[in-house]
C-alpha cells in the first residue's frame, strides 16, 4: 500500500494553496506552495478575535461578529489572486453552535470572496489528524489532542489514519468564562473545572486511553503557551508537558486571585485571559486519560485542510469519494442500479446544466454522490427508505464533507421518490436553494427512468427552458405505461420545486 504523498512539480510552476480556520478565539491563515512532495509554508497570519467571547444563548454577539469581520477582511487582501479551487476555509465549533451563524455568513460574504465552510466535531478532529500525521513521525498508535475555544478534539490513529475521533464542548474561552466569571480564581472553582472535564471524557475515555500509550501530541495555541509556561517554570530546554509541571502551573496560578493583570512567564497578554480554562482542560484530560507527558506540535487543522486541498486538486485524491464508496460498502448498495441512476442523472445535468446554470463542478460531483447513495435506506426498510436515507445521511459521520454538503445530500436522498416536502428541504448558505430543488428534480426523474432496474432506452434527449423541462421519450419511452403513469404523477411534485414538466 502506498502511503499518501503530493505529486512532485517542476520549481518553476509551484502552485500556492491557502486555509483559513475559522476558530473559536482565533483566525489562521496558512499559504503555502506543494514544493518537493511537502507543503512549504509561504505566510502565517493570526488573529486574535475570540468569537466565543460573550456566546449567551447560542448566539454571537454583535462585537463578535464586528471583530470576525475585520479579520476577514484582512484576510481577504492577503487572497487576492487566488482562484477557488487554491483556497478552502472552514469554520469551527462556535459556528456549529452560533443558532445566528447564518446571520455572519452573510456579512462575510460581502468581506471575503471564498465560500465558508462550517465543519463538524468529528471533521475538525480528523483534519487535526491529518495535519500531524503530514509532519510528523510514528510507529505506533498516537492520540493527538487540540484545545480550541470552545470545543477539544480528540484524535487516535497509527501512521495516515485516524480511526477514533471525539469533539467535546469544552474550550478555554467556554471554561473560562463558566469557570472563572469575572476573571476570579479560587482553588474551588478550579477544581470544579477539573472534575467536569472528568465528567466529560469518562464515556470516551477507555477508548481513547489505547492510543496514548505510545504518543500523544498536543496542537493549538493554548497548548503550546502552557508548554512555554511549565518549561520556564522548571527552567527545562524540553518541550515535553507532564501532568508535574501541569500541578506547578496549576499552584501558581491559584496564588493569583484575579486573571487581570497576572503575568505568567511564556504566555502572552492575550492568552491570559483564557489560560484558567485552559490549564483546567489540559490537566483534567492528561489525569483521566492516564496521560504521563504530552509533546506540543505546531501543525493542526490549518495543515491538514491545506494538505487535503492539494492533494484534492493535484492528485485527485478526494477523501470525499472514499467516504461515499464506504457507505455504499456499509449498506450494501445495489451498485449496477446506483450506476444506471448515476449515469442517467449526469445525462439529464449536461444537456440542462447551461440553462440552468448549473455547470460548475460541485453539481455533477453533488448529483453523483446523490445518485449512488440514495438506496442507502433501503436495507432498514423498503417502504420509506427514502426517510430512512435522509435519516442516515444527516447523522452519518462523512470525513470530507462540510455541513452544507452533508445536509444537501441528505435532503437529496430523502425526497428522491414520494412526496417532496420543501419544509424538509434545509435553506443554506453555500448553495442557492433555487439549484438545489432543480438538482432534485433531475435526481427523480434519474430514478424514475430507472424503476424498472435494468438498461434501457427509455430517454432521447433533454430540453430546459427557464422552469420548464421538455422530455423526449424514445419509441419504447413512449411505449411503457409504468414511465407515463409515473411522469404523470411526478408533474405534481416538481410543481413543488418550481418546474414544469412535459414530454413528448
Amino acid at each position: 500500500m502506498t502511503d499518501p504523498h503530493l505529486p512532485s512539480l517542476d520549481n518553476s510552476d509551484l502552485p500556492q494553496f491557502a486555509a483559513l480556520d475559522l476558530g473559536s478565539n482565533s483566525f489562521h491563515l496558512l499559504i503555502a506552495r506543494v514544493d518537493n512532495h511537502s507543503l512549504q509554508p509561504l505566510l502565517r497570519l493570526k488573529q486574535r478575535v475570540r468569537m466565543g467571547a460573550g456566546f449567551k444563548h447560542q448566539q454571537l454577539s454583535n462585537k463578535a461578529m464586528q471583530r470576525g469581520l475585520e479579520a476577514l477582511a484582512v484576510c481577504a487582501q492577503k487572497l487576492q489572486g487566488f482562484s477557488p479551487e487554491q483556497v478552502r476555509v472552514v469554520a469551527t465549533h462556535t459556528f456549529r453552535e452560533a443558532l445566528n451563524s447564518d446571520i455572519f455568513l452573510a456579512k462575510a460574504a460581502s468581506v471575503l470572496a471564498f465560500p465558508i465552510e462550517i465543519i463538524s466535531g468529528h471533521e475538525e478532529a480528523r483534519l487535526i489528524y491529518t495535519g500531524v500525521a503530514q509532519t510528523t513521525v510514528s510507529e505506533g498508535k498516537r492520540l493527538v489532542i487540540d484545545i480550541g475555544g470552545g470545543s477539544t478534539e480528540f484524535a487516535g490513529g497509527k501512521g495516515f489514519n485516524a480511526t477514533k475521533l471525539v469533539s467535546v464542548s469544552m474550550g478555554c474561552i467556554s471554561y473560562t468564562e463558566s469557570f472563572f466569571a469575572d476573571g476570579k480564581i479560587t482553588k474551588k472553582r478550579f477544581d470544579k473545572a477539573l472534575v467536569a472535564t472528568r465528567r466529560t471524557l469518562e464515556p470516551v475515555a477507555a477508548e481513547l486511553r489505547k492510543f496514548a500509550k505510545d504518543q500523544v501530541i498536543g496542537t493549538s495555541g493554548t497548548i503550546r503557551a502552557i508548554a512555554q509556561w511549565a518549561g520556564s517554570k522548571a527552567g527545562q530546554t524540553s518541550h515535553l508537558i507532564t501532568r508535574e509541571g501541569l500541578h506547578s502551573c496549576a499552584e501558581e496560578l491559584l496564588s493569583h486571585s484575579q486573571l487581570e493583570g497576572m503575568q505568567l512567564a511564556g504566555v502572552d497578554g492575550e492568552r491570559i485571559g483564557v489560560i484558567a480554562g485552559g490549564l483546567a482542560i489540559l490537566l483534567g484530560l492528561m489525569e483521566e486519560l492516564d496521560i504521563d507527558q504530552l509533546e506540543p506540535h505546531d501543525a493542526a487543522l490549518r495543515e491538514g485542510v491545506l494538505y487535503e486541498l492539494a492533494e484534492q486538486v493535484l492528485h485527485h485524491d478526494d477523501v470525499r469519494q472514499r467516504t461515499i464508496e464506504s457507505l455504499a460498502l456499509r449498506y450494501s448498495i445495489d451498485r449496477e442500479q446506483a450506476t444506471r441512476v448515476q449515469q442517467t442523472a449526469l445525462d439529464l445535468l449536461e444537456q440542462v446544466a447551461k440553462e440552468w446554470r448549473l455547470q460548475d463542478s460541485q453539481w455533477r460531483q453533488l448529483l453523483s454522490w446523490g445518485a449512488l447513495l440514495h438506496e442507502v435506506g433501503l436495507q432498514i426498510n423498503f417502504s420509506a427508505r427514502q426517510r430512512h436515507a435522509g435519516y442516515i445521511l444527516q447523522n452519518s459521520d462523512m470525513p470530507g464533507f462540510n455541513k452544507e454538503q452533508q445536509a444537501l445530500l441528505a435532503a437529496l436522498v430523502r425526497h428522491y421518490r414520494k412526496k417532496v416536502e420543501l419544509i424538509d428541504i434545509p435553506e443554506l448558505q453555500l448553495y442557492h436553494q433555487h439549484d438545489v430543488l432543480r438538482l432534485l428534480a433531475l435526481l427523480r426523474l434519474a430514478v424514475i427512468f430507472n424503476t424498472d432496474r435494468q438498461t434501457s432506452q427509455l430517454l432521447f434527449k433533454t430540453f430546459a427552458s427557464k422552469d420548464v423541462l421538455l422530455l423526449t421519450l424514445t419509441p419504447q419511452g413512449r411505449a411503457n405505461p409504468t414511465l407515463i403513469a409515473d411522469l404523470a404523477a411526478e408533474t405534481k411534485q416538481l410543481i413543488k420545486l418550481g418546474i414544469t414538466l412535459r414530454w413528448e
